[in-house]
């Protein structure tokens, strides 16, 4: 396969991102954060079955890092009830998570032919991965998370908001953002609704950096202003349709 981009920088991939970032912001805070708002996800949806949980772009695996190290979806863990994969098309990333995560019970893959046959997942988590996509196959590549999800399951898609100007010129600054096209809340929406997704709720979020709206009066006014498209970034969540894709 051919090297991309994000092998060739994923030895120092958080380095590299780190560098691009204002003064005293760190990407770790944005993992914590997204961590946090998928843990928060697989418990409002898992039951007493087995759940199988999706990063889509796993990268070099911090997001599945710390869920694995989730106090609160440990349970689930120990009991087989989670399960939790990850989907990359940088063989250098992926050897890097392997190395992060240490743990064989968590799935990775660079093709979805290498994951077990017959799996379809109750949620997948997407972040930071579509703007990487060239316009033109990002249908096929909603189709296909389409296809290996539940039917009901959810998606939930994180993006750079470029009507945000300080999130433009972050990712103009940045090395591996060279090939990036930014899509608006619009544009996600619209991608996923003409591929059978239903839109269930959106969010712009990170006004400020997550390290900073730990002070309760900055989180109620980020909060207060979650429907404004002036945040740096925004979620959109999907439900796949209950007919067979």
């Amino acid at each position: 396969m051919t090297r991309n981009i994000f092998d060739q920088v994923a030895p120092d991939y958080e380095k590299i991102h780190n560098q691009s970032l204002p003064p005293g912001v760190r990407s770790e805070s944005f993992i914590i954060q997204r961590a946090a708002c998928a843990t928060e996800w697989i418990l409002s949806r898992i039951s007493y079955g087995e759940f199988s949980y999706l990063d889509f772009g796993c990268g070099n695996g911090r997001m599945l890092k710390c869920l694995l190290e989730s106090s609160v979806l440990r349970p689930f863990l120990d009991t087989g009830r989670l399960h939790l994969f990850g989907f990359d098309t940088s063989a250098d990333s992926l050897n890097e998570a392997r190395t992060l995560l240490n743990d064989e019970s968590v799935i990775l893959a660079e093709n979805w032919c290498e994951f077990p046959q017959g799996l379809c997942f109750d949620l997948v988590v997407s972040c930071h991965v579509f703007h990487h996509i060239p316009p033109k196959e990002r249908p096929k590549t909603a189709a296909a998370l389409y296809r290996r999800m539940k039917p009901g399951s959810r998606l939930v898609i994180f993006e750079q908001n470029p009507l945000n100007p300080a999130t433009r010129l972050l990712v103009k600054a940045c090395p591996f953002d060279r090939d990036a096209r930014l899509l608006t809340a619009t544009e996600t929406r619209n991608l996923f609704l003409k591929n059978s997704f239903r839109f269930l709720d959106q969010a712009y979020i990170n006004l400020l950096p997550p390290q900073w709206v730990k002070n309760d009066c900055l989180a109620a006014i980020e909060k207060k202003l979650l429907s404004f498209p002036i945040g740096a970034q925004y979620w959109i969540m999907f439900q796949r349709g209950r007919h067979i894709g």
